[in-house]
């Protein structure tokens, strides 16, 4: 301990500041709790323990990050499992984005288990301090880097379903959780009720079909004066988006029934409890007891590290991570056979201008590993995700992948690795990194 020389500990979450002083002190170490770095050297913040919605926490964690000097070697320390999760954070997701945009910051990610015993997790915690610069996750079996396996194969045989499987699929009506979910009812059949938030506008029956906004903005300004059409080119193009979303949900639906399963659509809020859960009970009632769960719900707010605001925060978590503590809270957890959940590279490598969706994504991957060592009889898969064609990737960031050497992952290929992995894969396979090179799997 010694030789680390004064280790400084950020006093953000004070029961652990104190907790973490005492062990590296009996460890012969010396140690201060400090507001903020006041030297350089090494500083443990504990911003990623206080008691806040994960947003805000990993959003404190990213203001105390850029607020350090660049002398400063941080550890950022957050928790990979708890009883609540709530409580389970996502920093090393963030500290990777934070290197790429800052080559100044040396930020790295300590994540444990909460043990219920602050003592214990501070003895532990510095147990890992005079490990070289990397982001680690302590678990019961010791210290390991925070990074899924890349010693994922394809699964040797297919299993099939016992009895007709009811479907929970938040965001699976459009884009490519859509796609992924055809190719899942035409293994399984059984019934899809696929939650999300828009609407289903009606293709009004004088209008060509389209499927570019463009071309489909361009239509209704020609015929302005048709009642249906709005007057300004501000509502026509809310007008044309809300048709086109329509359209795409119309055909998932069909899609589905066409492979031989059944389909609904429910436009709610799943970030309202009271209202989901009022939802879902009345779906069980009329479809039977939901037994898989896909949560593919995600929307983007990006911008560099300097420029996110907690509001981005809270855009990126309030889907994908408020989103299933919600769906989880309203679910039999005990009838659940599978449940899959889309995560992205971005945790995995960090991301230029992602750095609130890589940490929002490795939330939903420690959530993923905790509810797999909890839920035994249930096969549970975080997919990190690469970039798909016609996923959310638009021309200048797929220029930027294949600069990268990064091919993008086609939606057949995507959905068939998809079910491929969630049916048949090894439980113990719970997050992996699918990218093009599996296409040839």
């Amino acid at each position: 301990m010694k030789r680390l020389g004064l280790i400084q500990i950020t006093s953000a979450a004070p029961e652990y500041a104190e907790a973490i002083q005492d062990a590296i002190e009996a460890n012969g170490g010396d140690a201060k709790i400090v507001s903020a770095p006041q030297h350089p050297g090494l500083c443990l913040f504990t911003e990623g323990l206080v008691e806040r919605a994960p947003a805000e926490r990993d959003y404190l964690a990213l203001q105390a990050a850029l607020q350090s000097y660049g002398d400063v070697h941080a550890v950022m320390l957050n928790r990979a499992a708890a009883d609540a999760l709530h409580d389970i954070g996502g920093l090393s997701g963030l500290c990777r984005s934070i290197r790429i945009e800052r080559s100044d910051k040396q930020v790295f990610a300590l994540s444990f288990h909460d043990t219920h015993s602050i003592h214990e997790d501070a003895r532990n915690i510095v147990r890992a301090l005079s490990l070289p610069r990397d982001d680690y996750t302590l678990t019961q079996r010791g210290v390991c880097r925070d990074v899924p396996s890349e010693e994922v194969s394809p699964p040797p045989t297919s299993a099939s379903l016992p009895g007709t499987p009811v479907w929970l699929v938040s965001g699976g009506a459009r884009g490519v959780t859509a796609d992924c979910t055809i190719e899942l009812a035409r293994r399984t059949g059984g019934s899809f009720i696929l939650l999300g938030r828009s609407d289903v506008t009606s293709w009004p029956s004088w209008l060509e079909p389209e499927t570019d906004l463009k071309a489909l903005r361009g239509a209704l300004a020609r015929n302005k004066s048709h009642p249906d059409v709005p007057p300004t080119p501000k509502e026509i193009d809310r007008y044309a988006r809300k048709l086109l979303a329509g359209a795409e949900i119309t055909s998932t639906l069909n899609a589905i029934e066409a492979v031989g399963a059944r389909a609904r659509y429910v436009q709610v809020d799943i970030g309202n409890q009271v209202g989901l859960r009022a939802e879902i009970d009345r779906l069980v009632t009329e479809e039977g007891t939901i037994t898989g769960l896909i949560h593919g719900a995600g929307v983007l707010s990006d911008g560099l590290v300097d420029q996110l605001d907690l509001n981005s925060f809270e855009t990126v978590f309030a889907p994908k991570v408020t989103g299933l503590e919600t769906i989880l809270s309203c679910l039999d957890l005990q009838a659940l056979t599978h449940i899959g959940l889309f995560s992205s590279a971005s945790a995995v490598f960090g991301n230029q201008g992602q750095a609130n969706y890589a940490a929002a994504n490795t939330w939903l991957n420690n959530v993923a590993v905790q509810l797999a060592a909890t839920m035994p009889a249930t096969q549970v898969k975080a997919f990190c995700w690469g970039p798909w064609h016609g996923g959310m990737v638009d021309d200048a960031l797929a220029r930027m992948f294949a600069e990268r050497g990064i091919g993008l992952i086609t939606r057949p290929e995507g959905a068939r690795i998809f079910a491929d992995q969630l049916l048949n894969a090894p439980h113990d396979q719970v997050r992996f990194v699918v990218g093009d090179e599996w296409g040839d799997v």
